[in-house]
This record gives structure tokens, C-alpha cells and sequence, in this order.
């Protein structure tokens, strides 16, 4: 395993969170092995990014802490961006706002957005690309999350936030892959998406990540989205080798696998059916920091 002084290690203090920012057990011993924190900084190496992102990135963990912003690494058309997540299931009592995030990001990116504080939003996530850095472009958009009650299935609504207010984006609903399955593939089969005579289901629920600890399926305007929380290291290769990511970042994760082994993944894509066949639109791997 090659060692790099820019790497992160773990330590007995750290803590350990999904991409909701769920707390997990991490899968065995952890101190000294390295931090979900490195595959994002090995992406800004490979996608030769702007260094704001890194500087951005450091400035919002020395302001809310540590482990408690997600982010998602995201390949769609050969295009590769970023996008940051931050949870406060306080709502209303929140202390990491729209407001305070978009204060921090300000030396590295502008935003005029606002969103009023008195609505119940418990996450929400901004995207940011290199070369929009680079030109000095703001945030146009910003995604608000809002819990969906009354659904039978833990879920959420996704709005779209930009300068003509809120667009209805996407519904997101979570199974247990092992207790809920059939009520996920039923949720998965019900679109308008998909002609149900013409798909395997494998084709969308690969069986290499079926054994993941929570399946996600996601409706969305154009398309649907399947997500899979909770896979290991070597499934994590899988994905990213199957859906052709970058072989600097196939080769990094597999060239220090056992410093990897202790954590746990998720990723997703986005599909749709066209001429009877599934086709991946976009696809996203995802850690914390």
C-alpha cells in the first residue's frame, strides 16, 4: 500500500456516518486506517479540480465539525462534479442552515439564494464543478430536502431552489434490503419510466449490491434512480468499474484496499428505459468529512 503525506488517518475519536449522516459501527478495527475524507481529495487530483474546492471543502469542516458534511462524487455525459449535503434533523431548532453554509462558501463561491428558515427542511446539498469555480460562477441552485409524512416507508421530497423559486424535484424512498425487499422492487416497478414487460430486474438492482444494508429508489421528473447504502470496499470496486469511472480512482481505492475495509459505501445512478433497454444517465459514489 503506498503512503502519502497528504493522506488522512483515522483515529480512535473519529466517527463514522452515511450518506445521510447516519451513524454506523464501522465493519472492524479503524484507527489508523484512512478516512472516506482521501477519496475525495484523490477525485480533485485526478479531475486535475480548482483548488477552491479543497479550500472550501477544509473551511466548512473547521466551521461545523468534524464528520458532518457529506459529499457525492458524480459522473454524467463525461461531465464530473461535486455536490456537498448537509443534515440537520433539528429543523426548525437546525444550527447548520442554508444561511450559515452559503456564509462560509462565500470566499470560494457566491450564492444569492436565500430560503426562509421558518420551513422545515432537514437537509440540503449544493453541486459545484471546477470549471464553474474557476470562471467565478455562482450557485444557481440549491436542492432542499423535506420529510414525506404519512408515507409507510422512511422518505423524502426534493425541491429544486433557484432565482424563480421552488421546483418539485424528486421523491426518495428507503427499504431494508434484506426485511423490505419485495415492497422496493414493487416501488422500483411502479413508474412511468418503465415498460414492465421489458427490463430484468437485475438489469436495475444489480445482484453484486443487492446485499446492501438499505436500498433507495428515487422517482424523479425524467427518470428514476436506484441507491445503495451500506456496501463494502469490494463492492464499491465493483460499481465503479462496472459504470467505467476513472482507473486513477479504481486503482487508488484497490492499491490501499485494507486501509479501506473498515467503512462503509454508498452510491447510486440515475436510469432510464430507452428502446426496451436501461440506460444509466448519471452515477455517484459518496463519503463524509
Amino acid at each position: 500500500m503506498s503512503v502519502l503525506p497528504e493522506l488522512e488517518w483515522t483515529t480512535a475519536e473519529d466517527r463514522f456516518v452515511d450518506y445521510c449522516l447516519w451513524e454506523y459501527l464501522p465493519a472492524g478495527p479503524f484507527e489508523g486506517k484512512l478516512r472516506s475524507v482521501n477519496l475525495l481529495r484523490h477525485s480533485f487530483g485526478v479531475e486535475k479540480a480548482s483548488p477552491l474546492l479543497s479550500e472550501a471543502c477544509d473551511a466548512l469542516r473547521a466551521d461545523l465539525g468534524p464528520f458532518r458534511t457529506v459529499w457525492g462524487v458524480k459522473h454524467a455525459g463525461g461531465r464530473t462534479s461535486w455536490e456537498l449535503y448537509f443534515y440537520d434533523y433539528a429543523r426548525l431548532q437546525r444550527t447548520r442552515s442554508i444561511g450559515r453554509v452559503l456564509r462560509i462558501l462565500e470566499p470560494y463561491v457566491s450564492c444569492g439564494l436565500t430560503f426562509p428558515e421558518d420551513r422545515p427542511y432537514f437537509m440540503f446539498s449544493v453541486e459545484l464543478d471546477s470549471a464553474g469555480l474557476r470562471a467565478g460562477r455562482p450557485i444557481e441552485e440549491i436542492d432542499v430536502y423535506v420529510g414525506n409524512v404519512g408515507s409507510s416507508v422512511s422518505s423524502g421530497i426534493c425541491y429544486g431552489l433557484t432565482g424563480d423559486g421552488l421546483l418539485l424535484r424528486n421523491f426518495y424512498f428507503f427499504f431494508d434490503a434484506r426485511r423490505e425487499r419485495e415492497a422496493a422492487l414493487a416501488k422500483l416497478a411502479c413508474s412511468a419510466h418503465l415498460g414492465l414487460g421489458a427490463f430484468d430486474v437485475r438489469d436495475i438492482v444489480w445482484p453484486e449490491l443487492a446485499d446492501c444494508r438499505v436500498l433507495v429508489v428515487a422517482n424523479k421528473r425524467d427518470r428514476d434512480g436506484i441507491y445503495f447504502s451500506g456496501i463494502d470496499v469490494d463492492q464499491l470496486l465493483f460499481f465503479l468499474r462496472r459504470l467505467s469511472y476513472p482507473s486513477e480512482t479504481i486503482d487508488f481505492i484497490a492499491e490501499n484496499r485494507s486501509a479501506l475495509t473498515h467503512m462503509r459505501y454508498d452510491v447510486g445512478y440515475d436510469y432510464a428505459m430507452e428502446r426496451d433497454r436501461i440506460r444509466i444517465l448519471k452515477s455517484s459514489y459518496y463519503g463524509f468529512f
